[in-house]
C-alpha cells in the first residue's frame, strides 16, 4: 500500500469541494493534483480497494452538478469502476455506475446513461438490493423520454410507483417525471395537480433542498402557461432562492430555472430581460461538464427570441448552434421541428 499519500490533505479538499457557496472551480489546480498523484500510485500498485475509498471521499461531488467539467474526476470514476470490477464488488458497481448514469444523463447521452443505469440495475439484483435496483431502473425512464420513447418511459414509471407506498417520500422522483409526460400531451391541469402532489412529497424527505427546487422550476413553467404570470414568477424565485444558498454547487439546477424563468418573460414579449437571464444560464450551464442536454435548449430559447425581434441572422446563427449541440448528443434535428410545432399547438411551451 502507498505510504506517501495524504489522506487527510484529500478529506480536506473533498469538504471543500462540497462546501456550499463554495465553488469547485475556485480550487487551485494544484489541489487537485493531489488526487491525480494519489490515483497513479493506487494503480501502480494495484490497490483496487483503495482507489475505491479514493473515489468514495468525492461522493458528494459526483452527486452535485460540477465533477463531469473536472477532468481528473471523470478519470478518478473510471478508475473506481474497474477496481470494483475486478474485485467484484457488486454493491459497489451498483453504486459507482448509477452515479455514472446520472451525470451521463445530466450531460445529455441518454443512450449512455441507460447502459449505465441497467448495469447498475444488475448489480444491485445480484446483491439483493431491490430498492436500489428499482431506483436505477426509474432513472432510464428519463432517459427514454428525453430520446422520445415516451411509450416506454410511461411503463416503466407505471412500474416503479406500483412498487412504492403513497406516503413514500421518494415516490416524488417517478411522480415528478410522470408529470412530464402529463405535460408532453398537453394536460397542463394534470401536470399541476401532479407537481404539487410532488412538492409535498419532496418537502417531507430528508435534505430535499435540491428536489424542492427542480420541482418549484416546473411548476413556475405549468402555472405560466396557464397564464398566471404574477404567480409562475413568484415560484421561479422561490426555486432560485433555495438555489442560491448552495451557490457554485449546484449551476445546472440554477441554470434550468433561469430558462423556464426566461421563457415565462419570452412569453410577455420582454426580450431584453430574457435575453439577460439566458446569458446568465448559459454561463452556468457551460462552466462545468458542459450540460448540452441544457445548452441546446438556451440557444433554441435564443434563436426564438431574436426571430421576433427581426434579428434573422443572429436566429440563423443560435439554429445553427442547436443543431450542433444535439449532434454532438445524437439527436435528430426533425425530432426537434416536430416537438416544436406539436408543444406549439398544444401550449406546452418548448421541447424538453
Amino acid at each position: 500500500m502507498p505510504t506517501g499519500i495524504d489522506w487527510g490533505a484529500l478529506t480536506s479538499l473533498s469538504e471543500r469541494a462540497t462546501k456550499s457557496g463554495e465553488s469547485p472551480g475556485s480550487i487551485p489546480n494544484m489541489e487537485w493534483d493531489r488526487i491525480r498523484s494519489a490515483l497513479a500510485d493506487l494503480q501502480q500498485t494495484k490497490d483496487w480497494a483503495e482507489i475505491i475509498r479514493l473515489r468514495e471521499l468525492f461522493t458528494g461531488l459526483f452527486a452535485r452538478d460540477s465533477a463531469w467539467g473536472i477532468p481528473i474526476m471523470q478519470t478518478l470514476d473510471e478508475a473506481a469502476i474497474e477496481a470494483a470490477r475486478k474485485l467484484g464488488n457488486a454493491p459497489v458497481l451498483g453504486h459507482l455506475q448509477g452515479a455514472r448514469g446520472h451525470n451521463l444523463h445530466r450531460q445529455g447521452f441518454h443512450e449512455q446513461a441507460i447502459i449505465a443505469f441497467e448495469e447498475s440495475a444488475a448489480n444491485y439484483q445480484e446483491c439483493g438490493d431491490s430498492f436500489g435496483a428499482l431506483k436505477s431502473t426509474f432513472m432510464t425512464s428519463l432517459c427514454y423520454r428525453a430520446l422520445n420513447d415516451r411509450t416506454k418511459a410511461h411503463a416503466i414509471l407505471t412500474d416503479v410507483l406500483r412498487q412504492v407506498e403513497p406516503n413514500d417520500p421518494w415516490r416524488g422522483n417517478p411522480l415528478q417525471v410522470m408529470a412530464w409526460l402529463t405535460q408532453d400531451k398537453g394536460d397542463l391541469p394534470g401536470t399541476e395537480k401532479l407537481l404539487r402532489e410532488v412538492l409535498a412529497l419532496h418537502e417531507k424527505a430528508t435534505n430535499g433542498d435540491i428536489l424542492i427546487a427542480g420541482t418549484l422550476a416546473d411548476l413556475g413553467e405549468v402555472v405560466g402557461l396557464q397564464g398566471r404570470v404574477s404567480e409562475a414568477s413568484g415560484i421561479f424565485q422561490r426555486s432560485l432562492a433555495i438555489l442560491d444558498q448552495y451557490q457554485g454547487q449546484y449551476n445546472r439546477q440554477e441554470a434550468r430555472t433561469i430558462l423556464k424563468y426566461s421563457e415565462l418573460l419570452m412569453r410577455q414579449r420582454k426580450f431584453d430581460d430574457a435575453l439577460l437571464l439566458l446569458n446568465d444560464a448559459d454561463d452556468k450551464a457551460s462552466v462545468y461538464g458542459h450540460y448540452y442536454d441544457l445548452m441546446w435548449r438556451i440557444e433554441l430559447a435564443r434563436l426564438l427570441i431574436f426571430a421576433r425581434k427581426g434579428q434573422i441572422r443572429d436566429a440563423l446563427l443560435k439554429g445553427q448552434m442547436v443543431l450542433r449541440y444535439r449532434r454532438i448528443l445524437g439527436l435528430s434535428g426533425w425530432l426537434l421541428l416536430k416537438q416544436l410545432l406539436q408543444r406549439f399547438f398544444d401550449g406546452t411551451g418548448l421541447p424538453r
